[in-house]
């Protein structure tokens, strides 16, 4: 017997009735909630994108949350988190229904997340926020070691292009006035983090892509002006720590990328009629509040270690709990420093628990020169920063080693039938688009 063909001849019938019925639906909501009518089609995006295109959505979540959102108020929290949030999760079930590979990426944020929730049982259970946005960037490290090297190559090809875009809005700020500058310490000048929030978020953000693409096998044109741009907006953000560690690992560049840095001297001349003026101002105020003295100076970070290091007393295995360095110093200021601020926070437990984590990180950087310079990048600014508990410094790297570590060390491509490439990884990470020797 064949099938009634009275539902498949209504359905058939109705069916050009539904364009319509959307457009019609959609001039009234405008019309009488607009608000509520553009989140809800936004929505409906973001959901057929993620059943699409998965681990696309997922990346662009959880790498553009930190990199654009951070200043911006969703409720109780920034909108960066709930981007990361929904971008994890996603990420998570892509990772759920295929073959999965680990990766020595994930450890450091995994130690982290381990340290911070032993540190919340032994203090009242603070530290959920901690804990879940270090494993949301473990869920970025396995979403990317187990896409494809094409598909890694192009992720970070795109991180390039969205820090480039965000020291752009940067350089515009001054003139602009949007979003709002930061104040020095000692009220001489200011400064500017653009979209990627505070400047020193912008700074070393900034200054991870500007080592990759120093160090990178091809210089091309756009990567020239992207470097220009790049450069340029480091010196508006006004972070000495930042600037003088990147000039320090730039010394064996200059050495062994020398032609290139003579391609940058023209961009640098054409924009320095533009931007000449905020740059000698930033410049003058680096200088001014440099040395031991003043609130933003070498000194000042000493005071600030010394205070933090006294607070952990009585709290020496365990800490005193994630996000509380605030709470116990005399200034209400972070303790400024990866290493102090963990030894605070989460003891001496936690603080060896992290330092494996980072121990087997630095270690699967072994078969890349490039990604060693990235990582003693990090390691070395994280004296005076902690640049390797910021989202965007630590996605950005993430991101940066997924393509530089050797195959055996970041992960194997994906199963056949997953969407992704049959073949697995080579044993040595190709060389796509210009990609870092």
């Amino acid at each position: 017997m064949s099938a009634d063909p009275g539902p498949a001849r209504l359905a058939s019938a109705l069916w050009p009735l539904v364009p319509g019925t959307a457009v019609v639906a959609a001039v009234a909501g405008l019309l009488l909630a607009p608000l509520a009518t553009v989140a809800a089609v936004l929505g409906l995006a973001v959901l057929a994108a993620s059943v699409r295109w998965p681990r696309e959505t997922a990346l662009a979540a959880m790498v553009g949350g930190p990199l654009y959102l951070s200043g911006y108020a969703a409720g109780p929290v920034t909108a960066d988190n709930v981007a990361v949030l929904y971008g994890a999760a996603v990420g998570a079930a892509w990772l759920l229904a295929r073959r999965r590979s680990g990766t020595p990426l994930a450890a450091w944020p995994v130690a982290l997340a381990l340290a911070v929730t032993l540190a919340a049982a032994a203090n009242g259970g603070a530290g959920l926020q901690g804990t879940v946005r270090f494993l949301s960037l473990a869920v970025l490290a396995l979403v990317l070691v187990n896409s494809t090297p094409a598909a890694r190559s192009r992720t970070v090809a795109w991180v390039e292009v969205a820090v480039t875009v965000g020291a752009l809005v940067l350089l515009a700020q001054p003139l602009t006035g949007y979003p709002a500058a930061f104040g020095t310490a000692e009220g001489v000048g200011l400064r500017f983090g653009g979209l990627f929030g505070h400047p020193n978020f912008a700074a070393y953000t900034i200054c991870l892509v500007l080592l990759y693409q120093v160090y990178a096998r091809r210089f091309t044109a756009l990567r020239v002006a992207s470097t220009a741009v790049l450069l340029t907006a480091l010196l508006l953000t006004g972070s000495r720590a930042a600037l003088l560690v990147f000039l320090v690992l730039l010394l064996p560049a200059v050495w062994l990328r020398a032609r290139r840095f003579l391609g940058l001297l023209v961009p640098a001349v054409v924009a320095l009629p533009f931007v000449g003026t905020t740059v000698l101002t930033r410049l003058e105020s680096i200088s001014r509040t440099g040395g031991l003295s003043g609130q933003n100076a070498s000194g000042w970070r000493l005071g600030q270690w010394q205070d933090a290091l006294e607070a952990t007393r009585g709290h020496e295995l365990l800490g005193i709990g994630w996000g509380q360095t605030v709470s116990v110093m005399g200034d209400e200021l972070g303790a400024h420093s990866t290493y102090v601020q963990l030894w605070l926070e989460v003891g001496r437990v936690g603080t060896v628990v992290a330092a494996v984590g980072l121990a087997v990180l630095l270690g699967a950087a072994r078969g890349s020169r490039t990604a060693q310079v990235l990582l003693a990048y990090a390691v070395v600014a994280s004296v005076s920063d902690p640049v390797l508990l910021y989202p965007s410094c630590l996605t950005v790297l993430l991101v940066l080693l997924s393509e530089l570590l050797p195959a055996r060390d970041a992960g194997t491509a994906a199963a056949p039938g997953s969407g992704e490439a049959g073949t697995a990884a080579p044993t040595t990470t190709p060389h796509l688009q210009g990609a870092p020797a």
